[in-house]
């Protein structure tokens, strides 16, 4: 091994086409592919026993074993869990080793940035769907309207990971498709901020889910959004310093919202305590979280929760009591005894009703919405994607998070990509041939332009 070595940290459900993508580049280019998983099945399927592919068992945990892989490589891509990228880096420094993930850059690693560049290294981050593509995608559509002389007055931006419609088979209408903790945590602790009409906005996290906007996506429909924890930092990032509204949100399909809202008013998503240890089923975990005021029956305690403390009324309390039936919280399904937080045992239920089974499709859904002035006309510009998966392996997700990262490593790997130090895919000469040859993919936008959009914040 040595300067033609490639490092792949974890063999999960997003790594498939990346992997795939790699491997089928490496013979031409005489590259070596470590594929390192804690479990050795995960390795040796993702390896395919390609010939330029090794599989690797290892504790990633372990800093030892973690500083024996890194040796004589010259790229080592985390697909770890994010709290563990600072310590992947601060390893790939010291080891000579260029860095790329899929994550957010972390304030751990942002701080490398001057060693990394005197290195001569480049840390690559945020380059899966959202964040990675969604930046991507931005930076070309302002970069197009700018070009034009229009003044950009909004800027709205919106991804979800969600079920294709023929797989949309409960009345949850979400699959997982990518780390359901994630998915359970979303927007914990909060508040979610963003700009609105000059001023920044709080959304608090009990209001998270309960105030949802509602978007007619071009060759979608309708769908509902909730604002990401901060927006705030992409007015700067994405040189709009100066724009009046700026939103980043996760969309949902309708009716999600509504049911994931009362799991947050009755604390089923905390994560900062832990459950006393005992024998419970699902139904029992459920009372342990309504008031005992309500009567010992969980079905109708519930349904006083909805109509008294939440305000709810008619289809909306029938869709949620049909919500948690569908999830067994109704019934004596047991569940595990070991202590372990509200958030892990619901992500633990979860898991039994919304893994994609081996013929579902998932879905990703990206839009982008342009508010803008042009000799004193007022309009807007779309841009989306909308891509759906071939099966649970193959997923859309997988494609939208692995492609970015596999062609990133490909272009520095080949010599065209030159810049150093640490990164996130905004600049042009990052983006733009990323972008292209994802359109070579299928992962492309389609653009609209019209007269201005009414504000999704007015109903």
């Amino acid at each position: 091994m040595g300067q033609s070595s490639i490092l792949i940290l974890g063999a999960g459900r997003s790594a498939t086409n990346l992997i795939d993508y790699l491997l089928g580049h490496a013979a031409e280019n005489q590259w070596m592919v470590t594929i390192a998983d804690l479990w050795p099945d995960a390795a040796e399927r993702a390896s395919k026993g390609h010939p330029n592919a090794r599989a690797v068992a290892a504790d990633l945990s372990d800093k030892n074993i973690l500083q024996g892989l890194l040796k004589d490589q010259k790229v080592v891509i985390s697909l770890l869990p994010a709290e563990k990228h600072p310590m992947v880096a601060r390893m790939a420094l010291q080891q000579n080793v260029s860095l790329f993930t899929a994550s957010y850059v972390s304030p751990g690693i942002q701080q490398l940035d001057e060693q990394v560049k005197k290195a001569g290294l480049l840390f690559l981050n945020e380059l899966g769907c959202d964040p990675g593509i969604d930046h991507m995608s931005t930076m070309e559509l302002m970069g197009q309207l700018k070009s034009e002389g229009a003044i950009i007055t909004g800027f709205y931006s919106y991804t979800g990971g969600l079920v294709a419609p023929e797989c949309d088979d409960h009345p949850w209408h979400y699959k997982f498709s990518w780390n359901p903790r994630n998915v359970v945590l979303a927007g914990a602790p909060g508040p979610a901020q963003y700009r609105y009409q000059h001023s920044t906005r709080h959304l608090p996290y009990p209001r998270l889910f309960r105030e949802p906007l509602r978007v007619d996506v071009p060759g979608v429909g309708m769908l509902d959004a909730y604002p990401n924890r901060d927006s705030l930092p992409y007015t700067s990032l994405y040189g709009l310093e100066d724009i009046p509204t700026l939103l980043r949100a996760t969309f949902r399909y309708p009716g999600f919202m509504q049911g994931w809202s009362v799991l947050v008013h009755l604390g089923l998503t905390l994560n900062h305590y832990r459950l006393e240890a005992k024998t419970r089923t699902r139904r029992d975990l459920l009372m342990e979280f309504l008031p005992p005021h309500y009567g010992s029956h969980p079905e109708q305690a519930l349904e006083r929760v909805l109509s008294i403390d939440m305000g709810l009324h008619g289809d909306q309390i029938t869709m949620i009591l049909d919500q948690f039936r569908s999830i067994g919280f109704f019934e004596s399904i047991p569940l595990p005894d070991s202590p372990t937080t509200p958030a892990e045992m619901l992500e633990h239920i979860l898991l039994a009703h919304w893994s994609l089974l081996p013929s579902d499709r998932d879905r990703v859904v990206m839009h982008h919405r342009a508010d803008y002035e042009r000799n004193g006309e007022l309009r807007t510009r779309t841009a989306t994607l909308d891509l759906i998966g071939k099966d649970a392996t193959h997923t859309a997700m997988a494609q939208t998070v692995g492609l970015p990262l596999a062609i990133a490593v490909r272009l520095f790997m080949q010599g065209t990509l030159m810049v150093r130090g640490v990164h996130i895919p905004t600049r042009e000469e990052i983006y733009r041939p990323i972008l292209r040859e994802l359109s070579g993919y299928g992962i492309h936008f389609k653009e609209t332009d019209t007269e201005q959009l009414q504000d999704p914040f007015i109903c």
